[in-house]
Parts: structure tokens; sequence; C-alpha cells
């Protein structure tokens, strides 16, 4: 019988499994990979719609899918301009969200007609963007292309630092070389 309890004992394993789901440094790196899994998946997804005959069905549920995408990001703060702007560009920083809020206290005063202004103007811009999806949908000769296009597209849009960051880094490599 102690025989029995010193095995149990021996074959128990404390595991730790992170589940929770926040915005923390340690699931940022993964939220980021699987944004870019799903939007390549559904860049995929448009080409093979696309390629079945409905490529603008495709286009505009892919437009849509983007836009939303970038509206709820601005909502939520995960796009945005930096509180406290380092660099060079601090008065711009600063000239950018004053400009910001007052559109939108302008926008809140505004009269039906001025809003339905505004309306046709976000339309002309989401029908060019559209345009634009389903020119690239034509394009794309096979769905790799295309996951790779829509994956580095949202790559733009959900880590905006990594292409800077990237940049920067190649300037500092080649700056040390030429010195």
């Amino acid at each position: 019988m102690a025989e029995e309890h010193k095995t149990e004992a021996r074959e128990h394993i404390d595991v730790h499994v992170n589940t929770r789901m926040d915005s923390g440094p340690d699931n940022h790196l993964w939220t980021v990979i699987g944004t870019l899994l799903a939007c390549g998946a559904l860049g995929m997804l448009g080409w093979a719609i696309s390629e079945s005959g409905y490529r603008e069905l495709a286009a505009t549920g892919l437009t849509m899918f983007a836009f939303q995408l970038i509206s709820m990001m601005f909502k939520v703060g995960l796009i945005r301009i930096p509180d406290q702007a380092t660099g060079n560009f601090k008065e711009t920083s600063g000239f950018i969200k004053t400009a910001i809020r007052e559109f939108y206290e302008w926008q809140a005063r505004s009269p039906v007609w001025r809003l339905a202004a505004l309306a046709l103007a976000f339309t002309l811009g989401f029908l060019i963007v559209r345009w634009g999806i389903s020119t690239a949908l034509g394009i794309f000769s096979n769905v790799w292309i295309a996951g790779a296009a829509a994956a580095f597209l949202a790559s733009l849009i959900v880590a905006p630092r990594l292409w800077g960051n990237i940049t920067r880094n190649l300037k500092n490599v080649t700056s040390k070389k030429e010195a």
C-alpha cells in the first residue's frame, strides 16, 4: 500500500497553462502571428471565391473586413497616435491629434446633408479600395500569392512598427558597415 502511494506521488506533475487572452507582453507575439495567419487564410478564401466566378463578392467581403478591422482597432486603441511623441515629429503628432478631435467635434455638430456628404466620401473610398482588391484578385496566379499578399497587408495594419523597425535596423547595419 505504501509503495502504491509513492508511485502516485511520483506521477503527479504540476502543469501550468496560460489561458488568459489578454494583450500582455507574453501574448502579443502570438496574437500578431494568429492575426496574420487568419488574414492570410481569409485572403486565400477570397482568392478561391474569386476563382469560382464571384470576384466582386470576394472583393466586397475582403474590403469590408479590412475597413471593419481598422475601424475596430482604432476604437479599442490598438491603432493610435502615440501620447508622448518622440523624435522629429513631436509637433506634427500634436497637430494630428488636434485635427482628429476637431473633425469629430465638427462631425457631431453637422446637419444631415453634411453627414450624407461624409457618407458619400466614405463610400467612394470603399469603392476605390474594393476596385483595387478586385484587380489584385485577378492578378494573383495562385492561392499562396493571395495568402502572402493578405498576410503582408495585415502586417501593415496589425504590426505597423514591425516595418519601421526593420528599415531602421537595416539603416543601422548599413551605416555601421560604411564606418
